[in-house]
């Protein structure tokens, strides 16, 4: 069994500094209110994996789906990092421990990674993303030797195929150098997706209730109600076309015809390997010569 990485709200120890306080960040995923629902500008995190998954371009990924998914929406980080030093230097007595603010969702409102890769599925037929490599179905796997069979397989070699394709053809070859970078992103991510972590957030979701209620309209970090998974998650595929893909949403009908499309491609080119494996399988044990 996995071991649980608990990180505590406070330190033991104490500092002469009274006005020191520690505040954790941790991965943030696309707004969930503020500037826009779904407001992103960068391929960090989930955004990242959820673009290379949509686009065909990653067909295996480790994940546990057990485990929870250890993120927030920006929005309510970057609310967090104004209000905790503001609430902080109210205190008329400061406190003899360090106090520890991690910047974090409420277990209550955690989704396990299982729920999240079944959502982003989903919600990847719904709003699929334009012109991708291949059909958008990745393999979630804990199996490290299984993982990497995938990645030799439907990572590197189409990447040095393609590239080769190119070549012969005299364009820029970048296949091989976007399968690099998509490699390095995996392995810093699947740190966090094949470890179980628990991060206590009580004394940032304590904040809201010390808000008045004009700093609570500006300062939206309300641990208590829970967004709709399912469109919350739509919101981030929509977020990830629009800003970091620049992909209009008057193109989705055509992405989803041409998701058909490659859905048959997929099943009838997996359908012709396994069929060619299993031929020269029997026909190598003299099976096939028996009929």
């Amino acid at each position: 069994m996995a071991s649980i990485h608990t990180y505590p709200q406070t330190q033991t120890h104490t500092l002469n500094t009274a006005s020191v306080t520690i505040i954790r960040g941790f991965r943030v995923s696309p707004a969930a209110y503020e500037p826009i629902p779904g407001w992103v500008d960068n391929m960090n995190g989930p955004t990242g994996l959820m673009i290379g998954c949509g686009k065909g371009v990653i067909r295996s990924v480790l994940v546990n789906q057990e485990y929870k998914a250890e993120v927030i929406p920006v929005d309510y980080a970057i609310n967090g990092l104004i209000v905790i030093p503001y609430e902080f230097n109210k205190q008329a007595k400061r406190p003899s421990q360090v106090p520890v603010y991690n910047i974090t969702n409420a277990d209550h409102r955690k989704m396990t990674m299982g729920t999240v890769v079944e959502l982003s599925k989903r919600i990847n037929r719904q709003i699929p993303l334009n012109a991708g490599l291949w059909y958008p179905d990745p393999c979630v796997t804990t199996n490290r030797f299984y993982h990497n069979i995938n990645v030799a397989l439907f990572h590197w070699l189409p990447a040095y195929f393609l590239d080769f394709l190119l070549l012969l053809f005299g364009q820029k070859r970048f296949m091989v150098r976007v399968q690099q970078k998509i490699s390095t992103g995996l392995g810093v991510l699947q740190f966090f997706t094949l470890t179980a972590w628990s991060f206590r957030s009580e004394l940032y979701c304590s904040l809201w209730n010390k808000l008045n209620e004009e700093d609570k309209a500006i300062f939206n970090m309300n641990m208590n109600v829970k967004e709709t998974e399912d469109d919350y998650m739509e919101q981030c595929a929509l977020g990830a076309r629009k800003f970091i893909l620049k992909e209009k949403e008057e193109d989705i009908p055509s992405a989803r015809l041409h998701m058909k499309i490659q859905y048959v491609v997929d099943v009838v080119c997996k359908t012709l390997i396994v069929g060619l494996f299993l031929y020269y399988v029997l026909k190598w044990t003299g099976v096939l010569a028996l009929f």
